[in-house]
């Protein structure tokens, strides 16, 4: 037969297929036929086929009567199992089915004894026609909620995990612990019940630990949730929010910090939440083993420790995470229940090391043995993975420069080719810069570098790029291991001297997990962990097998709780202007640590708190942060104003004489030096931080290091240097490479330039409202100016205008972006000091010709340019109208 032949063979007997299919009972005598998973295939004769149909319309044989008599059920029921019977419909079917191959038979035709079994054909065209209708039932209000998910995320399966989970619950009311692995679609089932919530009119809060995961949540499920109706914000660093979305959002997806600093505050819209949703509740673990001084206040699990403490009490909480040890610590504290599905897919596990000049590669179960005479690892390895070019691979190492040099080398020894168009996408048309310059050239290797020293932008990117695998060979740091699953084949972890980071199993696993359950279903994974030889963490290679590989995994142990938190804690419950006494401040604070995770845990942890207290209080009185009032003590005035402004109490303390003495004419240089007295500023890269002596003397430390401190001047100098050549409006890549000649090895990046000017913009807007809340005006007006000055980097005239708040649409995407502080200039310069300025200067009726027109010729942009401000500014002005309509409607 000829293959044109076999073709319309099969095409024809599809046809047939599919027209046994349409034919009534069809699908029904299918599913009767058709066994749970794991289950015999059974024969089924006519009476029980028939007594299955009516049982998928819920319709149940009932019982006899007690003395063999037919019961009025009984007759009802035989009435509609004679209707089915009879007009002989289901026997034609069952003979069409046959003939086609979906169910066999035995027996002889007409008998009444004749058993029928579907076949695995049937089989298979029962799940397709299943898919059709989608992937999970609707029977309950969880499967409800993620058919309409998994509709909108165009998916037509769920991964095996989530399948458990939504034929477990059928609602959702209790609290949740949610284990499972990375990329197995722990963040699609939260959204399961986030959506639940909605409907039921609650407020949901979705705390995130990493911008790249909040962007990740709205822009994956954003669009959906706004169609349904249902306001979405996200308040962060990078994306900040009014007090008033946040008031009215129904989802507010948040960062840890940004969320403790208003609970603290406790800022209105904090309050009446549902729903919690803690994604990564493996930070609850903390990372630092010994407190140095310059790390006071920096470990974010005593906060995460704080806001679930403070949260748990009423609303309904449900975690996100990989596996820890000892859950029921977790589920105890939180009265959670727990699901973790024994359904785990795991990679291929080899150790790669060398001995006698050679490279070896074992499988972590011994099972597996291969000896290279390759000198690099790496080398070893690609070999080992066999077709290198159809794999997509992550390694990772343990420094920023690290990572740079070997995707260099790697683009030279094993290229891969990306089209230049993908590479342009990825780096971008804004200004040249120093780190994406040095990123474009490694991608024209095929191989790009990770690391949060990259612009956001282009880290975005990038990430896209590598989801939809058009980048397939990546060399990060562990920053790219945080919260992103990502389609990996092959992840290469490097135990170079400096991987701080790998030091127990939970974290192994989580460098792991890039593969991702999804990938690792569909494609299965390897992990490759090379070890270089003896360090601090691991002497030997059998102690590191030990603790990566084999080690139990640890419990959940979050770091004591700091100064500037204890301080913040006690004027929380003061913040409303109450008086109260030693003793009910003391009970109150106890309170709280009895209820942290670390209080349940730790039987010693409270008694070694009333020294604590005690410390804190003390220095609160003497810095007169509270004062005595008659009964009792009471929060001073202006302490009041800065924690309502969002200034950390001991920052406040720090400052306050410096803020006292400001004056309404003052120089930028006495404004950044302001700015940089405030301990965010000074925790970012690179760290200044210096404790004050009182913290010190609370927790019985030493001042920091002296090498440490002779390095703290020259960084804040680089500091000072970047900020005030952001603001003169200085090119990014200008002020990094000045700022790297000076820095004698300091580096700092774009991405770190990203961070610090969105701290130093956050913290100095805190001030602003400090001294609104002092009702001194002009002071605060001139720090709102000053945060506009370091988010957008330009001089004070421009900030004040709202050329900056112009967004120009990206051709036909639909997508937009902002005014370039560059454009923004230039149409200043040239009179056009405010949008409305762009529609209105050139209205002239005595002049021929459009005013767009003598806007292009007169603005100093390019036309093309000139049209698409004109374009956007028409559009925004047409925005703020209908919103003014939309106002008096609301009003009327």
């Amino acid at each position: 037969m000829s293959a044109r032949s076999m073709e319309e063979d099969v095409q024809s007997r599809l046809r047939g297929q599919l027209k046994a299919l349409s034919n009534r009972h069809a699908i029904e005598i299918l599913q009767v036929l058709n066994p749970q998973t794991g289950e015999i295939v059974p024969t089924l004769g006519w009476d029980n086929l028939v007594e299955g149909l009516l049982a998928l319309e819920d319709i149940m044989k009932p019982e006899s009567g007690p003395n063999g008599e037919k019961t009025h059920d009984e007759a009802i029921y035989e009435e509609k199992r004679q209707g089915l019977m009879s007009g002989g419909t289901i026997y034609e079917t069952m003979n069409k089915l046959v003939k086609v191959g979906f169910v066999i038979s035995s027996g002889d035709k007409g008998r009444k004894q004749r058993g029928f079994m579907i076949t695995h054909e049937g089989r298979l065209a029962l799940a397709s026609v299943g898919q059709l209708g989608g992937p999970v039932g609707v029977g309950t209000e969880v499967q409800r909620a993620a058919k309409t998910l998994l509709k909108h995320k165009n998916f037509v399966s769920l991964l095996p995990a989530q399948k458990k989970f939504v034929q477990k619950f059928g609602d959702i009311d209790e609290n949740l612990v949610i284990q499972m692995p990375p990329g197995s679609g722990k963040t699609f089932l939260a959204m399961i019940v986030i959506l639940l919530k909605l409907q039921e009119g609650k407020r949901c809060l979705y705390l995130s630990p990493y911008t790249s995961l909040s962007r990740q949540i709205i822009d994956e499920y954003g669009t959906l949730l706004n169609d349904l109706g249902y306001s979405v914000v996200r308040h962060d660093g990078i994306a900040r929010a009014s007090d008033e979305e946040l008031e009215k959002a129904n989802l507010t997806v948040v960062m840890y910090e940004t969320f403790a600093t208003a609970l603290l505050q406790k800022k209105k819209w904090t309050d009446n939440i549902g729903l919690s949703v803690i994604d990564e509740l493996t930070e609850l673990d903390s990372f630092q083993q010994h407190l140095e001084p310059q790390d006071i206040g920096t470990d974010r699990s005593v906060k995460l420790d704080l806001i679930v403490s403070l949260l748990k009490e009423n609303s309904q909480i449900i975690t996100l995470s990989s596996r820890f040890g000892k859950t029921e610590e977790i589920t105890d504290w939180l009265n959670a229940s727990i699901f973790r599905p024994d359904v785990r897919l795991t990679p291929d596990e080899f150790i790669v090391s060398e001995k006698e000049q050679t490279i070896t590669i074992e499988s972590s179960d011994g099972t597996q043995r291969c000896v290279t005479k390759h000198i690099d690892p790496l080398d070893a390895i690609m070999e080992h993975l066999e077709n290198y070019n159809e794999k997509s691979i992550l390694i990772v190492v343990g420094s920023r420069y690290g990572a740079q040099t070997l995707a260099r080398s790697l683009g030279r020894s094993h290229p891969r080719s990306i089209k230049d168009e993908s590479i342009e996408h990825i780096i971008g048309l804004g200004e040249s810069l120093p780190l994406s310059d040095r990123l474009f050239q490694s991608l024209k290797g095929g191989v790009a570098f990770h690391h949060s020293g990259l612009d956001a932008g282009v880290r975005q990117r990038l990430e896209q790029a590598i989801k939809d695998r058009i980048v397939r060979t990546v060399v990060s740091t562990t920053g790219i291991t945080s919260g992103m699953s990502l389609p990996f084949d092959c992840v290469v972890v490097i135990l170079d001297p400096n991987m701080y980071f790998l030091t127990t199993r939970s974290r192994y696993l989580q460098i792991a997990g890039r593969i991702g359950e999804y990938h690792l279903g569909q494609y299965g994974g390897r992990i490759y962990i090379v070890y270089e030889g003896p360090s601090r963490v691991f002497p030997d290679i059998q102690t590191m097998e030990e603790t990566l590989l084999h080690k139990p995994l640890t419990s959940l142990n979050p770091g004591p709780v700091y100064p500037s938190l204890a301080v913040s804690v006690l004027v929380r419950s003061m913040i409303n202007g109450k008086i109260a006494s030693r003793e009910d401040l003391k009970k109150k604070f106890f309170e709280y640590i009895k209820g942290t995770f670390r209080g349940t845990k730790d039987s010693t942890y409270t008694s070694q708190m009333s020294k604590f207290f005690g410390s804190v209080f003390k220095w609160l009185s003497k810095e007169k942060m509270i004062e005595e009032s008659g009964k009792g003590f009471k929060i001073t005035k202006e302490s009041r104003a800065a924690i309502l402004a969002g200034i950390d109490p001991i920052d406040y303390i720090n400052t306050r004489k410096m803020l006292a003495k400001l004056k309404q004419e003052i120089e930028e240089s006495q404004l950044i030096d302001t700015l940089l007295e405030f301990r965010l500023p000074q925790a970012i890269r690179p760290r200044t931080l210096v404790p004050s002596n009182d913290e010190l003397k609370v927790l019985e430390l030493e001042a920091p290091a002296e090498w440490y401190m002779k390095l703290v001047p020259v960084r804040q100098e680089i500091k000072k240097s970047v900020l005030q050549r952001w603001i003169d409006e200085q090119e990014v890549a200008t002020i990094i490479k000045e700022t790297g000649e000076k820095s004698r090895g300091i580096s700092l990046d774009e991405g770190d330039l990203d961070s610090l000017l969105g701290i130093c913009s956050t913290v100095v807007e805190s001030i602003s409202r400090f001294f609104y809340e002092m009702k001194e005006r002009d002071l605060a007006e001139r720090f709102s100016v000053f945060s506009r000055q370091l988010q957008f980097g330009v001089h004070a005239d421009l900030a004040r205008s709202d050329l900056l708040e112009l967004h120009l649409l990206q051709g036909d995407s639909g997508l937009s972006s902002r005014l370039s502080r560059h454009t923004a200039r230039i149409l200043y310069d040239n009179g056009y000091t405010t949008i409305s300025d762009v529609i209105r200067k050139d209205i002239d009726a005595s002049k021929k010709g459009l005013a767009r027109d003598r806007f292009s010729q007169n603005c100093g942009l390019d036309v093309d340019l000139a049209k698409e401000v004109y374009k956007a500014a028409m559009m925004h002005i047409r925005a703020q109208l209908e919103g003014d309509d939309d106002d008096e409607d609301d009003e009327i």
